[in-house]
């Protein structure tokens, strides 16, 4: 099996509906006391409430908690969350990764606007 077809079968076996937006994530990983953070900008796969699915040009390390910001230009909103880094896979064979992040429920971010663009979202593929 190779690696899409793993992503594939992960992207299966979810149980809540995922929206195929596409969405620029920017990912902040952590950097020394006084430097500027190292930011990863990726692509949206797909979206959910609580979960993203995206493509970068770099990998991100697993299991670290990390900020982002998730911008959707065709409504000109962005969205600071926080996630954790589930799983890192390269993606076919231009150098590319499959990243999948879990969003948190945290104080101080924007993931409850998140959750109502995702639940506005649905309601309009329903449509």
């Amino acid at each position: 099996m190779n690696n899409n077809e793993q992503a594939e079968q992960h992207h299966e076996q979810r149980q809540e509906f995922r929206l195929n937006n596409q969405l620029t994530v920017i990912i902040e990983l952590d950097s020394e006391a006084d430097c500027e953070p190292t930011l990863v900008i990726s692509n949206s796969l797909d979206i959910s409430a609580n979960g993203i699915r995206v493509i970068a040009p770099h990998a991100v390390p697993t299991d670290n908690i990390l900020r982002c910001c998730i911008r959707d230009a065709e409504s000109d909103r962005q969205f600071l969350v926080v996630t954790e880094v589930k799983w890192c896979r390269p993606y076919n064979t231009g150098g590319d990764y499959l990243i999948g992040l879990s969003l948190f429920d945290s104080e101080g971010t924007d993931i409850v606007e998140w959750k109502e663009f995702i639940a506005q979202a649905c309601a309009q593929q329903g449509e």
